[in-house]
């Protein structure tokens, strides 16, 4: 197997005597999907927003192909090649969707010479077409919010302004896309299509880490899978060793004293 891709060497966050994420070590290698599992509380979360730029470990490092990332900033992150979307969607109220992408196109990380019209290659056409509007508009097409490019978010599904959040995050050309409850929420049409799309983005270039309490996506989707509780890593393997093992049926069950 190559080089891991994104890598988190015992991470920890303390908030004074709360240790929310405590000596976490993880993984996540190209073309690789993550899911983070755990009960209410356990740390998910945060150790998310670590990942992400936006929380200073109080120990520990993430990297970045090899590269220290964490500490910095979320914004110091997305040009690297890391962008994060959130549990509850954040769209600029006041611009149209297609806009809403553009700003993601305006901030992210600089083409490369494999870029296509997402700058991160998850479509891969001509790449010297350049104009801004053509590439919001083609990752809006890859979303399914083509038709949708001139409406305000408030005009959209709470499925919709999901896929606007994925959307925009996608436009910064992220090589990991971390991605916070995106199917929780919605119906079961709605869900089957989000996981659908998550598919297609793994599939076209992107490495990606979930945070989902919908089990049959996280499981149908993750090649790998973590589970937290209380801070610490409690379990780890593929979704059908983890769903199996007494640690994670006990987290989320509670132990049984018949």
């Amino acid at each position: 197997m190559s080089a891991p891709l994104l890598v988190g060497e015992r991470v920890s966050r303390h908030f004074g005597g709360l240790r929310a994420v405590d000596n976490v070590d993880f993984t996540l290698h190209d073309g690789q999907i993550l899911g983070l599992i755990g009960p209410n509380g356990a740390g998910k979360t945060t150790l998310f927003s670590v990942a992400a730029g936006s929380l200073r470990p109080t120990s520990g490092r993430v990297l970045l192909a090899g590269t220290p990332v964490s500490g910095r900033s979320a914004a110091r992150s997305v040009h690297l090649g890391i962008c994060r979307t959130h549990q509850i969607v954040r769209p600029f109220a006041r611009l149209t969707v297609l806009d809403n992408v553009l700003v993601g196109l305006h901030y992210g990380r600089p083409p490369g010479p494999r870029s296509g019209l997402l700058r991160g290659g998850l479509l891969r056409r001509d790449h010297r077409r350049r104009d801004p509007r053509d590439a919001a508009m083609e990752i809006l097409d890859f979303i399914g919010l083509a038709d949708r490019a001139t409406r305000l978010p408030g005009e959209l599904t709470l499925a919709g302004r999901k896929r606007l959040e994925v959307a925009r995050a996608l436009a910064t050309g992220p090589r990991v896309l971390l991605l916070d409850e995106v199917v929780a929420g919605l119906n079961p049409v709605e869900a089957s299509r989000f996981v659908d799309l998550i598919r297609q983005i793994r599939d076209r270039g992107t490495a990606i880490i979930m945070i989902e309490h919908v089990m049959h996506a996280v499981m149908s989707l993750s090649d790998h899978i973590i589970v937290l509780d209380h801070g610490r890593k409690i379990a780890e393997g593929t979704p059908e060793l983890v769903a199996a093992d007494p640690l994670v049926i006990e987290a989320y069950l509670g132990r049984s004293d018949a």
